[in-house]
């Protein structure tokens, strides 16, 4: 007698050496989450479900977060699921899809006594939390742009997909969505997923492999595989450095998992199905959790800062220097309809600094005497009690910058208000 959804390895698949969860989406058919044991046995862990995505393994590989739609007609949600026993709890309700969960460490504020544990999900183009229980469930991207592929890096950072315009780069996050910041520039940048030997890997272009180092991530990019070498996606971290990746030699035959070596390019088969492709895979073993974060943030303050210690540090010092009046104009809205909340002096050693509202979608402009656009920012927003701050204007944010008091700082800040608007993941 034949266990339900128990099953002989595909064809053409190695040894996996470990247990994998991955994704696998027959031709024609919906997404499902399958289970590959290390002796071969491979089984559907999502029965019950119309269509199940978007694995991530917890720290100590006991459980999984996914998204699935129990029927057709519902959205995408986010489940957990015991894998010892099946036991399936739903972490989200809501109207919208909800994709792309992940677990993230521990979390805690000074007015809360204990630490806790949430998950990160994708919904409308946005970034939410939640607690396991369901509570606590909380927005915390706020620009026009659509963010997604969120992953954990081992010092407490979430780093994630931003699709900005023409241009898909990688930016990083607090666990509470304070601290939004450039992470890898690029032009098509996607799921990043942090190895064990302090390395951050992602696709780019069409479906290449690269990475950068952890320590130094604006400055580290090196290309792995060249399109010769087929089309790579959801690159995973196994030990020593070595990826779960899905694998296409070309454009046309489905996907199926190996393990990749970097350094050689070696690929060995672990799930290989004809007439399916396997995307997704995440190795079922235990692994650190990453440093927690503390967090500032508390959703009714109703206020935020923004400030910077001086435009004058920039990388462009022959067009942005001291002795001339400098303006600086601040935008809410979206690239498409810009509203200007804000248009003030910026200070003569070329400070300012703002009382902004709080998850608001925010864009600045320096602005010569000519009333010429010198340069401006991406868009970015501050968190509920956040003091957010830059350290000039396009700026190397490897520098530290001097060790000196700026002016707009000893004063008060100046108060920009905004009216309501609609974002991607909802209203503000």
């Amino acid at each position: 007698m034949t266990t339900p959804g128990l099953c002989s390895a595909p064809k053409g698949a190695g040894p996996a050496r470990l247990d994998i969860v991955l994704t696998e989406t027959p031709a024609g058919g919906q997404p499902r989450l399958v289970l590959v044991r290390r002796d071969g046995a491979v089984r559907v862990i999502s029965q019950g479900f119309f269509a199940a995505a978007d694995p991530d393994v917890s720290w100590d590989a006991r459980r999984i977060l996914f998204a699935g739609k129990k029927t057709s007609r519902e959205p995408w949600q986010i489940f957990e699921m015991t894998l010892a026993t099946g036991a399936v709890r739903q972490l989200t309700r809501m109207s919208a899809d909800c994709r792309q969960p992940v677990y993230q460490s521990k979390i805690f504020s000074l007015d809360i006594p204990d630490p806790w544990l949430q998950a990160a999900f994708v919904s409308g183009g946005a970034l939410y939390t939640v607690k396991f229980d369901g509570t606590l469930r909380q927005r915390i991207t706020f620009t026009p742009w659509e963010e997604f592929n969120p992953a954990m890096l081992p010092d407490g950072m979430m780093v994630f997909a931003s699709k900005q315009g023409p241009r898909t780069q990688l930016m990083a996050v607090n666990l509470d969505g304070t601290d939004y910041s450039l992470y890898v520039p690029g032009e098509s940048l996607r799921e990043p997923a942090a190895t064990t030997d302090g390395k951050l890997v992602f696709v780019e272009g069409a479906g290449a492999l690269a990475s950068v180092d952890l320590l130094r991530p604006l400055k580290t990019k090196r290309t792995l595989t060249s399109p010769a070498d087929g089309i790579f996606s959801s690159p995973s971290a196994l030990p020593g450095g070595r990826l779960l990746v899905s694998w296409r030699p070309d454009g046309k035959s489905p996907a199926g998992v190996y393990r990749f070596q970097p350094s050689n390019k070696t690929k060995v088969p672990v799930y290989v199905k004809p007439g399916a492709s396997a995307t997704q895979a995440k190795a079922v073993l235990p692994r650190p959790e990453p440093d927690g974060r503390g967090s500032v943030v508390i959703e009714d303050a109703g206020w935020s800062r923004l400030y910077c210690l001086s435009v004058f540090t920039t990388d462009e010092p022959a067009r942005i220097r001291p002795g001339v009046e400098w303006r600086l104009r601040v935008f809410t809205g979206s690239p498409s309809n810009p509203v200007k909340i804000g248009d003030l002096r910026i200070e003569d050693d070329g400070s300012f600094h703002l009382d902004v509202p709080p998850n608001t979608p925010l864009k600045m402009e320096l602005v010569n005497r000519a009333g010429q656009v010198v340069r401006a920012s991406s868009w970015v927003y501050a968190r509920p009690k956040e003091n957010r701050g830059c350290i000039g204007c396009h700026e190397d944010p490897e520098l530290t910058p001097e060790n000196r008091e700026a002016k707009a700082l000893i004063r008060k800040p100046v108060k920009l208000t905004a009216p309501a608007i609609v974002t991607n993941g909802g209203s503000r």
